[in-house]
C-alpha cells in the first residue's frame, strides 16, 4: 500500500506539473506525458499493488490516444482545423496507462463536462470568446488524480 501511494503522489506532482505547463503554453511536452506512459505500464506490470492488469493498462495506452486522435481526426475533417493536441491524446494515453482502459471514458466525460461549463463561464464573464482555445490537460489531470486517489484509499482493493 505505501508504495501504491507513493506512486500516486509522484503521478499526482506530475499531472499538476503538466497542467500548469498547458495552462501557460497549450502545450503537454513529450519529456512529461511519454515518461507517464511507460511508468504506468510498469508500475501496472511489476506491482502486486497494481491498478489494473498489464493487458488492461496497454488497452488504456492504446483507447486513450487513439480516442483522442480520432475526435480530432473527425474534427479536422469537418473544419479544416486541429481541435485538440497530440499531447491531450499522450496525457490521456498516460491515464490509460496507469489506471487501466476502463477509466478512459468516466474520465473523459467528467473532463468533457466540466471544461464545457468552465468555457461557458468564463464566454459568460467575457474572459474570452468562442475561438479562443482552453488547454484540456487540467481538466484530464484534474479527474485522473481524484479517480487515483479514490482507487488507491479505497478499503476494498
Amino acid at each position: 500500500m505505501s508504495l501504491l501511494l507513493g506512486y500516486v503522489t509522484v503521478w499526482i506532482a506530475l499531472f499538476a506539473w503538466a497542467s500548469f505547463i498547458d495552462l501557460k503554453s497549450f502545450i503537454l511536452p513529450d519529456w512529461l506525458t511519454l515518461p507517464l506512459i511507460l511508468s504506468g505500464v510498469v508500475f501496472n506490470a511489476l506491482s502486486v499493488d497494481n491498478f489494473c492488469s498489464t493487458t488492461d493498462s496497454l488497452l488504456g495506452v492504446l483507447i486513450g490516444y487513439g480516442l483522442i486522435r480520432l475526435v480530432d481526426e473527425c474534427y479536422f475533417k469537418l473544419k479544416k482545423q486541429r481541435g485538440i493536441g497530440q499531447g491531450d491524446a499522450k496525457l490521456l494515453a498516460a491515464i490509460g496507462a496507469i489506471l487501466g482502459w476502463q477509466s478512459i471514458f468516466p474520465i473523459l466525460c467528467c473532463a468533457a463536462i466540466l471544461g464545457v461549463v468552465v468555457g461557458l463561464i468564463l464566454i459568460r464573464f467575457k474572459r474570452l470568446t468562442l475561438q479562443h482555445q482552453i488547454p484540456f490537460g487540467p481538466f484530464l489531470s484534474l479527474f485522473a488524480c481524484a479517480f487515483m486517489l479514490e482507487t488507491a484509499l479505497s478499503p476494498v482493493r
